[in-house]
């Protein structure tokens, strides 16, 4: 009997050793506070759908559930690629599939929680209606959990869509985006070297706007990858 006791002890022990592995392993729920931005095709780097971790999507997409989570960009630092996390703003799941430097530069220097999520389809879109609903939902503190449960309210109702006529295509009314001059909006690191010309086709500008936003490029020599490029003003154009 006393043998048959310390067998059901030491079985229990193991199962809370690996019940204890799986926690760690995969965490628990935790909320934190959050900066949310957003971004979409058009502000891409480079434009288009292309994501840094493919995981459940070779592009950037999906629709809001647990079972197809929207693709989020973030430190890895911070949140491993491939980790969901849930807004309750929103009632969205998001999952970790793309890069954002941005985010990289904030936890580095102060350990800011920083998710850019992505609104658009994979295509851009002509106009500044997506601008404009990344600067409406951007919120600089929310609550975001880390590690949800599988089990969350979800609303799937697009935050962007072209073809909705009101608000511009956004999920909320949003206030109209004028371009500031020659004010950058968002740079780009541009993964392969080219020449003005191309670097302004791929990023939808004509070379007059091009060299607008990029002052300092001498359009003389070619862009080596790396180099951080205006992609567009403060509403994308």
């Amino acid at each position: 009997k006393l043998q048959f006791l310390y067998f059901i002890g030491a079985l229990m022990q193991r199962h809370m050793l690996l019940a204890a592995a799986f926690v760690a392993a995969h965490g628990a729920p935790s909320n934190i506070t959050c900066e949310t931005t957003f971004y979409g095709a058009k502000d891409n780097c480079p434009p288009g759908g292309d994501i840094a971790y493919p995981q459940i999507h070779q592009v950037a997409g999906g629709v809001g559930t647990w079972a197809d989570p929207i693709t989020f960009a973030g430190t890895k630092r911070a949140i491993k690629p491939g980790s969901r996390i849930y807004v309750p703003g929103l009632r969205k799941y998001f999952i970790m599939e793309d890069d954002c430097e941005e985010c990289d530069q904030q936890w580095d220097e102060r350990k800011k929680w920083h998710v850019d999520l992505w609104m658009g389809t994979a295509d851009v879109v002509p106009g500044s209606g997506l601008i404009a609903c990344e600067n409406q939902m951007t919120m600089a503190h929310t609550t975001v959990t880390l590690d949800p449960e599988s089990t969350y309210p979800v609303d799937t109702t697009p935050l962007f869509n072209i073809s909705r006529t009101e608000n511009n295509g956004c999920i909320e009314p949003a206030a109209p985006c004028h371009d500031v001059g020659n004010q950058c909006g968002n740079e780009c690191e541009v993964p392969t070297s080219g020449t003005c010309q191309q670097w302004a086709a791929k990023l939808y500008l004509n070379m007059t706007r091009f060299t607008e936003l990029n002052p300092k490029i001498d359009c003389n020599n070619v862009i080596k990858a790396g180099t951080s490029v205006c992609m567009g003003g403060t509403c994308g154009d």
